[in-house]
C-alpha cells in the first residue's frame, strides 16, 4: 500500500519518446504497462501534426510510433487523442480532425493497430453525423475480446457557437463500439457541459463513463451514467455557471474499489474533490484543479491536479483514503501556469505510478516520471 511518503525514484526528462514542442500527454494502463499517445509538431510552417503512441515498460520507455500525420489536426490543450486497448491487445486511437473552416469545425477521427501499433489502419469518424460542429473529448474502455466502447461530448444538435452565446442546441454524450468498424451511436444524455473532458471505466462488468453535466438552470455538477439507464449526479455541488469551465473529472476502478476527482467552482470557492463509495472529501482549493486519479488499493487512491505558484502552476500527487483521510500532497513539477500546460496524467504500473505532463521547457516537449512507495 502507498504510504505518505512518495519517492521518485526515476524521472526520463531525458529518455522519454516525444520531441520539442509535444504537447497534450495521455496514459492508458495495460496490465504492467502503460501507453502513453501525444502530438508533436513536424513541419510549422505547413502546421503538419504527428499523433505518436510509445509503451513503458519494465522501467522504460520504447521507442515512439507514429499513429498517423497530417495538417488537419484540431491540437489544443484540453482536448487530446486517446488510446483505447481490447482485451486481445488491438489498438484503437482517436483525435479530433477539422471538418471544415469553422474554428469548432471538428470530427473524431479512428483508427487501429492489429500489430500493438507499429502499422495504423483509418477507420473513418467515431461520430456518424455529417454536421460542421464539435465532437471530442473522448474516452475509450474495453468491451469484448477485439472491441472498445468509446464515449465522446457531440455537437450535432447545436448551432452557431455555443461558446459565445449566440448559437442554440445542446451539448449531447454518445456512445458507440468500435471494432472492425465503428458501429452506429447511441444518444445517452442531451444536454451537457460543451467542453469538459470525460473519462470511463469498466465497474460490475459494465462500461460507465463520468462527465459534467448541465441542467436547464446551468447547474453543472458531475454525473456518471452507463448505457441503458438514467444518470446520477455523484454529488450535489449546485455549481451554477453560464459557461463552460473546461475541467472535466476522472474516475478509476479496481478490485472492486471506485474513486471519482472532479474541480468545482461551487458557493464561489474553488475545490478539488475526491469520492470513494461513501466518502466525498475535499482535498485542496486549487483554482485550477484539471484532475486525474487512480485506484491504489482497496482503501487509498492517488490523485494529481494543477495548484497556482506564484508565475508557474505546481503538479500535486497526493494519497487519499477511502476513511477521508489525505496525506499532504507532493509537488512532482513546475508547470506553466497557463492553458499550455494542459492536464497532468496519472497511471498505475507494477507497483507504482507513471505521470506525464506537458513540460515549460518545450525542448523537452513532456515530461514523465515513475513514483513509487517508500
Amino acid at each position: 500500500m502507498f504510504i505518505s511518503t512518495l519517492v521518485i525514484v526515476l524521472s526520463f526528462s531525458s529518455t522519454h519518446p516525444t520531441g520539442i514542442d509535444a504537447i497534450a500527454p495521455n496514459l492508458v494502463e495495460a496490465d504492467d504497462s502503460a501507453w502513453m499517445t501525444w502530438i508533436e509538431p513536424v513541419n510549422k510552417e505547413k502546421n503538419i501534426i504527428a499523433l505518436k503512441c510509445a509503451k513503458f515498460e519494465d522501467g522504460e520507455w520504447g521507442d515512439a510510433k507514429l499513429v498517423v500525420q497530417g495538417n488537419n489536426f484540431f491540437a489544443n490543450w484540453a482536448d487530446f487523442p486517446e488510446l483505447g486497448i481490447a482485451k486481445d491487445g488491438t489498438l484503437f486511437a482517436t483525435w479530433p480532425q477539422q471538418s471544415g473552416p469553422g474554428v469548432y469545425a471538428y470530427d473524431i477521427a479512428v483508427a487501429r493497430s492489429d500489430d500493438a501499433g507499429d502499422t495504423w489502419t483509418l477507420m473513418g469518424t467515431l461520430n456518424d453525423d455529417r454536421v460542421l460542429g464539435e465532437h471530442g473529448f473522448v474516452s475509450l474502455v474495453p468491451e469484448g475480446d477485439d472491441s472498445v466502447r468509446a464515449f465522446w461530448l457531440d455537437g450535432r444538435a447545436m448551432t452557431g457557437d455555443g461558446h459565445s452565446g449566440e448559437g442554440g442546441g445542446n451539448m449531447q454524450l454518445r456512445t458507440t463500439i468500435i471494432n472492425d468498424k465503428v458501429q452506429k451511436s447511441e444518444l445517452l444524455d442531451d444536454r451537457v457541459c460543451e467542453c469538459c473532458g470525460t473519462d470511463a471505466v469498466i465497474v460490475d462488468g459494465k462500461p460507465y463513463v463520468i462527465y459534467r453535466d448541465r441542467s436547464e438552470t446551468e447547474v453543472r455538477d458531475i454525473a456518471w451514467i452507463t448505457p441503458g439507464a438514467s444518470s446520477n449526479i455523484i454529488h450535489d455541488d449546485n455549481w451554477k455557471i453560464a459557461g463552460c469551465p473546461v475541467n472535466g473529472p476522472s474516475i478509476d476502478a479496481r478490485d472492486g474499489t471506485q474513486v471519482m476527482a472532479w474541480y468545482t467552482g461551487a458557493g464561489d470557492s474553488a475545490s478539488v474533490y475526491v469520492s470513494f463509495p461513501g466518502k466525498t472529501m475535499k482535498i485542496s482549493d486549487s483554482i485550477m484543479g484539471r484532475v486525474d486519479v487512480v485506484v491504489v488499493d482497496k482503501e487509498s487512491a492517488l490523485a494529481t491536479w494543477l495548484e497556482p505558484n506564484g508565475g508557474t502552476a505546481s503538479v500535486m500527487l497526493a494519497v487519499v483514503r477511502s476513511d477521508g483521510t489525505v496525506a499532504e500532497a507532493d509537488v512532482i513539477a513546475q508547470v506553466s501556469a497557463s492553458r499550455s500546460s494542459g492536464f497532468p496524467r496519472i497511471a498505475t504500473i507494477d507497483g507504482g505510478v507513471l505521470l506525464a505532463w506537458t513540460s515549460q521547457d518545450r525542448d523537452k516537449g513532456i515530461e514523465t516520471k515513475y513514483v513509487q512507495e517508500d
